[in-house]
């Protein structure tokens, strides 16, 4: 449960303005695995494309394939997400990934991770690229923070430019910088909260500061 859902560094357009309830589950076998993850929105794009919309549109649903390997120094997770929202058009994406991560010592990890848009929709061209950066530092044994710094490449082409998804104006950007805090209350119970300090959309539009937090509980 989070107090706004803020999906990279959108912090002037929110997914959920207000409290959103998310949950995930993950499978695997072996080093491959297949995971959902869900969350409620503040919108549905069914209203957003001029058409009625229901309380069961606003909703979103990410289907994931991933295959993970470990070596001596990295943790690599390549994967691929399916985002289905109920009621849109042409909203279905398909996303391609890799995360990887390094210990830099017991206490201290970093990662990067790239994806890319493998074709268009109505919120993305085809080749639109994500970037992160992050530090993890474990405080104590109850105590974790972390540091993420984000950029995106916009492809300024697509079947959806200049009509529904609106005309690129930036086709690299910053898009955020986060600090945030993790502390377990249980050992499956924690609370957290982020700080995001807003950088660009690809409209050039200086996104806001916010605070976000969140309780989770892991089965």
């Amino acid at each position: 449960m989070v107090s706004k859902y803020v999906s990279r560094g959108l912090t002037n357009a929110p997914e959920n303005d207000d409290v959103a309830v998310q949950a995930a589950l993950n499978l695997a076998y072996g080093n491959f695995y297949v995971g959902y993850w869900g969350s409620t929105l503040g919108y549905s794009y069914a209203k957003v494309q001029g058409r009625p919309g229901h309380r069961s549109d606003k909703f979103e649903h990410d289907f994931l394939l991933g295959y993970t390997h470990s070596s001596e120094n990295y943790d690599w997770d390549l994967w691929n997400a399916t985002y289905y929202y109920p009621g849109g058009e042409n909203t279905t994406g398909n996303e391609l990934g890799l995360n990887v991560s390094r210990a830099l010592n017991d206490q201290t990890s970093i990662g990067a991770s790239v994806s890319t848009y493998l074709y268009d929709v109505a919120y993305a061209n085809q080749g639109d690229t994500f970037y992160t950066l992050n530090l993890n530092h474990q405080l104590n044994d109850c105590l974790n923070a972390s540091i993420t710094a984000a950029g995106s490449y916009f492809n300024d082409e697509g079947k959806y430019e200049g009509g529904e998804l609106g005309d690129t104006e930036k086709q690299f950007a910053f898009r955020y910088a986060s600090a945030g805090l993790s502390y377990a209350l249980l050992p499956q119970l924690s609370v957290s909260g982020e700080y995001i300090f807003g950088g660009y959309d690809r409209y050039d539009d200086k996104q806001r500061n916010l605070a976000v937090f969140a309780l989770s509980y892991d089965f």
